[in-house]
């Protein structure tokens, strides 16, 4: 478990002013916060903690190495809604063809090496990541589609 503490290590020491400046946002000291992020003595960051520490950075990295711990991948939700549903398909698509040659070339030869198997998960990652952001288009359509009365509440 020594890569989430690694984690949560560089994301407050690689953010500007590191523990001095993200441990009163949390209401410790910088003391502490620099404790918990080694785990020195009885410290421990608590999982509240490392949630706030992702959301106030923007830096994914604690939680990119949970899901990676627990076998996952950790897909970014949509930031906007594209009209054009076609852009988004074809777009989907293009992701799909990169995808399937980083696992052609990858495996090619037989032998599978960490950048390759690198690069297939990112392509991974980015053919899921248009697919969702299709999905979250279509999803806007239908929403849009109902009668107001029955449109979720934003």
């Amino acid at each position: 478990m020594s890569e989430i503490l690694d984690a949560a290590y560089h994301l407050v020491h690689d953010y500007p002013g590191g523990s001095l400046s993200l441990a009163p946002r949390l209401g410790k000291s910088p003391s502490t916060l620099s404790h918990e992020v080694v785990a020195s003595g009885g410290a421990k960051l608590g999982l509240v903690d490392a949630v706030k520490l992702s959301a106030l950075t923007g830096d994914k990295r604690i939680l990119n190495t949970f899901a990676t711990l627990c076998g996952c991948v950790v897909l970014p939700m949509p930031a906007s809604v594209h009209g054009d549903t076609f852009a988004g398909l074809a777009a989907s698509a293009r992701e799909f063809g990169e995808f399937v040659a980083s696992v052609a070339e990858s495996a090619a030869d037989g032998v599978i090496t960490a950048n390759e198997l690198a690069r297939v998960d990112r392509e991974l990652t980015e053919m899921l990541a248009a697919s969702q952001q299709l999905r979250a288009t279509l999803a806007a359509m239908h929403e849009a589609g109902k009668p107001v009365a029955l449109r979720r509440a934003a």
